[in-house]
């Protein structure tokens, strides 16, 4: 099989440009678990099949459907929601095509069919689109908030992928169009491809936007814990210096009863005295001041509901583990607890679990429940009526416990909802 300067050229720069590709993909989604080598095959695979497909059809439409579908596989080395696949692809295959079509239009190739094969040979051109992706590639990837994990509003996501799924729709229409020049064309597609540019740009203010509404809302709500917080520290420093300050007049009062024989009314008034000063039973205290917080700011809320807990925590003062990330774990899981035991009619309580060994914390939160609670795939649904003001969810806890290295089992049994994390520090 003979191969010409063209075909070698193309392979050549098949290979940068899958390269191109994984860069692109590294824009939209984070690489911290990834596993490499799958990842290293997966585009190995994909440059082999694309170079096989121009090779022995070359036919624009096939084409196109092939690196659409083949983009869509490659997203899957990532974790992300099936909308920021879908929004990575249309984008990424647009921006490529653009840049093929300005750059053969620019060296006089004016043929473009969609359904017979391609006759383009330009080995420069094969080049200059390689460089210029490269230098597109570089710009756009000091976009750094596309890639955080924030989950952008439907319609927000429906405003921003009607642009790229449109805009492939006008270029494919464009070369089906009689009478224009290959002038107009080009500016049209210039533009076109500008247009795509500012989908970009839009799509990262909108995730930075977003990443610092639940940085603020988070803030506010730690907030709040500390607050309630530094409420108990100083109620119980009042009740230590009360209890100091009158413990010379109860021991006295005591002595006299003791010495009196009157056993029974010194064991009332030591009673009276531990109803009034003990509140061990109230309050979390692990000194650990970002659990503590948290824990007695819920234990508030459910005690408000007439909602029991039961605690059974074994942490240290310090760990590795963010304030924030801290907050989106147990204050959902308490939110969620809370809103289930709030729909019984009979007494029920909330049993929580923390334990930290070598490394490893775990925890533990189960409540009772009553229904079904409903799933979309392996994600659970709220039965908040507000939906959209409900918590941070499930599916944010996952996206801590990735920085963790993290894992979450959830049962149900027994009408029994119980939720496990396992997380690395």
């Amino acid at each position: 099989m003979n191969i010409s300067t063209y075909e070698m050229v193309y392979l050549i720069s098949n290979t940068f440009g899958t390269y191109i590709v994984y860069k692109f993909m590294h824009i939209f989604f984070e690489t911290k678990q990834v596993n490499k080598r799958i990842e290293f095959l997966s585009y190995l695979g994909y440059s082999v099949f694309i170079a096989m497909v121009y090779l022995n059809i070359n036919i624009p439409v096939v084409m196109m459907i092939c690196n659409i579908l083949a983009f869509l596989g490659l997203s899957f080395n990532y974790r992300a929601v099936m909308k920021r696949r879908l929004l990575s692809v249309f984008l990424i295959y647009l921006i490529l095509m653009c840049i093929e079509l300005i750059v053969g239009l620019f060296s006089g190739y004016f043929n473009f069919p969609l359904t017979s094969a391609n006759n383009y040979s330009s080995e420069y051109g094969l080049i200059i689109v390689q460089i210029m992706l490269y230098l597109v590639v570089r710009v756009l990837n000091n976009y750094k908030n596309i890639r955080q994990g924030e989950i952008i509003p439907l319609a927000s996501w429906f405003a921003i992928i009607l642009m790229p799924i449109s805009s492939l729709y006008i270029i494919l229409i464009l070369f089906q169009a009689n009478g224009l020049s290959w002038k107009q064309v080009i500016i049209a597609i210039i533009l076109i491809l500008l247009m795509n540019f500012s989908i970009f740009y839009l799509y990262d203010v909108i995730s930075a936007t977003i990443a610092d509404k639940m940085d603020k809302r988070l803030l506010n709500q730690q907030n709040k814990y500390y607050k309630k917080q530094f409420e108990i520290m100083e109620s119980s420093l009042k009740t230590t210096k009360a209890m100091k300050h009158d413990l010379r007049n109860h021991l006295s009062v005591i002595y006299a009863l003791v010495d009196k024989g009157e056993s029974e009314a010194s064991l009332k008034h030591l009673s009276k005295m531990t109803d009034i000063y003990d509140d061990k039973k109230k309050h979390v205290c692990t000194e650990n001041i970002d659990i503590d917080s948290i824990l007695n700011f819920k234990i508030q809320e459910a005690e408000q509901k007439n909602i029991k807990t039961s605690l059974d925590l074994c942490v240290p003062e310090k760990m590795s583990i963010s304030s924030f990330d801290l907050a989106i774990i147990l204050g959902n899981l308490l939110d969620n607890a809370i809103e289930a035991i709030s729909e019984l009619e009979k007494e029920s309580q909330i049993k929580i679990k923390m334990n930290y060994n070598k490394g490893r914390l775990i925890v533990l939160v189960e409540n009772p429940y009553q229904g079904e609670r409903l799933k979309k795939g392996n994600r659970y649904l709220t039965t908040h009526k507000e939906q959209n003001q409900h918590g941070l969810g499930l599916e944010n806890i996952k996206s801590v416990l990735q920085k963790y290295d993290g894992s979450m089992e959830i049962t149900q049994q027994d009408n029994i909802f119980s939720v496990s994390l396992l997380l690395f520090l």
